[in-house]
């Protein structure tokens, strides 16, 4: 996998809207952590972790 900061848009995973099925707008937010999708007919938005996850300190 690419690294997060070179990624491009033509890389990232397509998405299809929960509700209507539509093919999402989707762009690099967060300083390229997050790709953020959102749908061009109902405008619903959805937001997704590029890479590995954070990982919570220990207690």
């Amino acid at each position: 996998m690419p690294s997060v900061s070179n990624i491009s848009r033509i890389e990232l995973p397509d998405r299809l809207c929960t509700w209507c099925k539509v093919l999402m707008r989707k762009r690099l937010v967060g300083g390229n952590q997050f790709i953020h999708y959102t749908c061009p007919k109902c405008i619903f938005q959805h937001t997704t972790r590029l890479g590995s996850k954070l990982q919570k300190p220990a207690p």
